[in-house]
């Protein structure tokens, strides 16, 4: 049995906030003594159950959710109650997302520092003001990258953020860990008796990094008269909307809004398409395939490929960055003569093999 302290900004409504949570409360459910404490809980939208231990550090916003190049440092009260948690002498303390990483100083014992997402994106811009502005923000993060992580402990998700950690920093150590899902029991072994209410499927945020315009005029070009589902939120979906007007499927897709649990919308839906310009690992990729509904996505990481290259047949549903044409062939084979996905390869995306990733740390 261990002690375990997970302590992450909040438990807001993303993905690094609900592998955390799902990781903590598998974890509690094998016997071992899980804490998990947020920076600021103001933003939270996900609740942890009766098994983890959980505590709202209330540190002040500015530390919680400003930018990550911003300097932070806690305040006499804020340390204290640190070490109050501290006292309770942790086996393993996992910071994440993103600015939990600046308690680091804070820390004693066995710390890992748990890189979710690409913390030094460049995102590219038209305007060339954009751009420069854009060139700044990377140089500043890119110096609190090395300050941030130098002879530290860090845990990525895929083989790409950990040959970036290695070039921008230099850690004392590093594993790669790829995400897995738990997904509970009710929504397993239902194929092949559910219902296909769609063609194709889109579970994620609609902002302009997930592309969900690629997904929606990729589904046009198909030759299919089914439906679509968008399962999600966010500032792109007027934007997405007026689209299916313009390609006039507005009558054919479904903006189902954001759920907790999307898992009976891809259950119920032929195939699951990924078109974001990065994904880390893309959890709902292993989330689907554990729902038996194949997949189809853009070759946008390491973490993303190595989920396809787990069944032979998986790997021509890999689609190279942006190719919308080859996307909208997948999506008419896929339904047409859909893939069979293996045991083996739902196993390997269990939750529990990341678990024992954790634990080996210890």
């Amino acid at each position: 049995m261990s002690k375990i302290l997970f302590i992450i900004d909040h438990l807001g409504c993303g993905g690094a906030e609900k592998i955390t949570l799902q990781l903590a409360e598998y974890l509690a459910k094998q016997d071992h003594i899980i804490y998990l404490a947020v920076l600021n809980g103001q933003r939270n939208h996900y609740h942890c159950s009766s098994l983890v231990h959980y505590t709202d550090l209330q540190i002040t916003e500015s530390f919680a959710y400003g930018k990550m190049w911003k300097n932070k440092t806690l305040t006499h009260y804020e340390k204290q109650k640190i070490d109050q948690l501290l006292a309770y002498g942790f086996d393993l303390i996992i910071t994440g997302y993103n600015n939990g990483h600046w308690l680091a100083p804070y820390l004693k014992g066995n710390v890992w520092h748990w890189i979710h997402g690409d913390l030094l994106e460049i995102r590219r811009f038209n305007n060339p003001l954009k751009q420069l502005k854009e060139h700044i923000r990377f140089l500043k993060n890119k110096r609190k990258f090395s300050k941030l992580f130098r002879n530290r402990n860090l845990i990525t998700v895929n083989r790409d953020l950990e040959n970036k950690a290695r070039t921008y920093s230099n850690p004392n150590s590093i594993k790669t860990i790829a995400n897995g899902v738990n997904i509970p029991f009710k929504y397993l072994n239902r194929y092949p008796i559910t219902e296909k209410k769609w063609d194709v499927i889109f579970v994620g945020r609609l902002v302009p990094i997930k592309q969900v315009d690629h997904a929606i005029t990729a589904f046009s070009m198909s030759n299919t008269n089914g439906r679509m589902a968008i399962v999600g939120d966010g500032t792109e979906r007027q934007k997405l909307e007026e689209l299916t007007k313009e390609l006039k499927i507005a009558d054919r897709v479904d903006f189902l809004g954001w759920v907790d649990n999307p898992y009976k919308f891809i259950s119920e839906s032929k195939c699951l398409i990924l078109t974001s310009q990065y994904e880390s690992f893309g959890l709902v990729l292993a989330e689907s395939i554990t729902l038996n509904t194949p997949v189809i996505a853009y070759n946008c990481s390491s973490g993303v490929e190595d989920i396809f290259h787990l069944q032979k047949n998986m790997k021509k549903y890999l689609i190279q960055h942006n190719d919308i044409n080859m996307l909208s062939n997948k999506i008419q084979n896929c339904i047409k003569s859909p893939y069979a996905i293996h045991k083996e390869t739902k196993e390997i995306l269990h939750i529990k093999n990341m678990a024992s990733s954790f634990l080996s740390i210890i």
